[in-house]
């Protein structure tokens, strides 16, 4: 190109551009596959990226504002800052969006067309806020980073939040690094039952990290997965996970319960990682358990990524006789129906969300055509969440397989999960208290008023080990 890149921004050029504006905004925005296209074409013509980036975002910005609305173009490192002046939240709003438009116009770099795509992240300021350069500059970094977690086209406006959950993820993150040597492992159960006969089919094992001294990952806001991979040890958690979960049933194995498939959540970064399959054999042999002892549920989000990575890990656990599933169909994540009626899959977990929108225009009609994929794919469906007689019965109509939920069970710890097994054993189903409504383990103070027992599978309430005839 024979153009010159956006100029560096300066901290005197920046601030009065910033001091003649009562109020405005002012943008970072910042190209998304930048790296990926310098790794690509090689670091050398990462400058050439940027410039071929600079051009259809300074088309777009005298496209779109008066001259006295906004200030040009200027390069911050990987990114490029706009200052709106005296902007109104709405005309922010489509500068943004305008400019991000831009970065999805294809450039051509080295003889090669392709998109960038772009995050941003937005400071508004006014006279009340204040102009100092290096506080608005700090805000518009976090906001991009934000931007970027939640992925190409994503723009995040800074506010007095924005920093603090930058702030306790890196809190969480310092107390996994400096007490990941004590951090202590706890398993709850979330059991599972079958629909028609209500018998035991299994349970969902669900992770409770307890780092040393105070804070625990709960703070950070995010889930234990999202913290351990900006830390650093996905691997570990995940291997302290994986070998939790079998050491548990080798102690139910010894104490001559018979334990059925455990299933466990593994985050979306996992299934795109090839050591997934050594990490799931590693904990089984170690305890000397069958493959059926888990099932891995992977969100839907993984469907998006390397197709024949995915099937490859998938056919590499079932012939060890790991079952994999579906987690949580019906979220707001989008779901390739073509690349899952490939997959090797076992089940498909129903979220909860679906059931809460029952009786809703169309709930019903979406919930009913989520159990049919699953049945037509020929996979075991699961229903998470289920809270009511009423779903209970819109289930078992449409022949789901398995519920579970707080009509079944709140999550239990291992103590009263290895009664509920004793009891499952003599009489092969949960039985519910049919005169509290509680059962060991869920803490005092919990009751119900009495109702009759009409069935598993039509009660209300918690569970109980109650070893009961019949």
């Amino acid at each position: 190109m024979d153009r010159p890149l956006a100029p560096p921004v300066t901290d005197s050029r920046l601030s009065r551009a910033l001091s003649a504006c009562a109020r405005g905004t002012l943008l970072l925005i910042v190209p998304a596959r930048l790296d990926e296209m310098a790794a690509l074409l090689g670091a050398a013509l990462r400058e050439t990226v940027l410039q071929a980036a600079a051009l259809p975002l300074e088309t777009a910005l005298r496209a779109l504002q008066p001259a006295s609305e906004a200030e040009v173009l200027h390069r911050r490192g990987d990114g490029f800052l706009v200052v709106l002046g005296d902007a109104s939240p709405e005309r922010a709003d489509t500068v943004t969006h305008r400019l991000l438009d831009a970065l999805e116009q294809p450039v051509e770099v080295a003889g090669q067309r392709f998109c960038l795509g772009g995050c941003a992240g937005r400071v508004d300021f006014d006279a009340q806020s204040g102009h100092e350069v290096a506080t608005l500059l700090r805000q518009a970094d976090l906001a991009s980073l934000e931007a970027r977690r939640l992925g190409r086209g994503q723009c995040v406006r800074h506010e007095a939040a924005t920093t603090m959950t930058a702030m306790r993820r890196l809190r969480a993150e310092d107390t996994l690094h400096r007490s990941i040597d004590q951090i202590r492992l706890d398993l709850l159960f979330e059991i599972q039952a079958d629909m028609c006969t209500g018998a035991l089919t299994g349970a969902v094992a669900l992770p409770r990290w307890t780092p040393a001294l105070g804070a625990g990952l709960a703070d950070s806001g995010r889930g234990w997965a999202a913290v351990a991979a900006d830390a650093g040890l996905m691997h570990r958690l995940t291997l302290m996970l994986l070998h939790g979960i079998c050491r548990q049933v080798r102690q139910w194995r010894d104490q001559g319960l018979e334990v059925p498939s455990l299933s466990v959540d593994l985050p979306t970064g996992l299934w795109q990682d090839r050591a997934l399959v050594s990490m799931v054999l590693d904990a089984l042999v170690d305890q000397g358990l069958p493959g059926g002892t888990l099932t891995l549920l992977m969100p839907g989000a993984v469907l998006s990524g390397d197709a024949d990575l995915l099937r490859g890990m998938l056919r590499s656990l079932r012939a060890t006789g790991v079952r994999v599933g579906l987690a949580r169909l019906g979220d707001a994540g989008p779901v390739s129906l073509d690349t899952l009626g490939r997959l090797p899959l076992d089940e498909l977990t129903l979220d909860a969300r679906v059931l809460e929108r029952l009786g809703r225009r169309d709930g019903t009609r979406m919930a009913a055509a989520l159990i049919g994929l699953g049945q037509a794919l020929g996979l075991r469906v699961v229903a998470e969440g289920v809270r009511s007689d009423e779903q209970l019965d819109f289930l078992r109509a449409r022949h789901c397989d398995e519920f579970q939920g707080p009509v079944l069970s709140l999550p239990v710890g291992a103590t009263t999960m290895t009664q509920v097994l004793m009891h499952a054993r003599v009489q092969h189903r949960v039985v519910l208290d049919c005169t509290t409504g509680t059962g060991p383990g869920t803490g005092a103070g919990t009751s119900a008023a009495p109702e009759p027992t009409r069935g598993l599978a039509h009660r209300t309430g918690r569970i109980s080990i109650t070893a009961a005839a019949g």
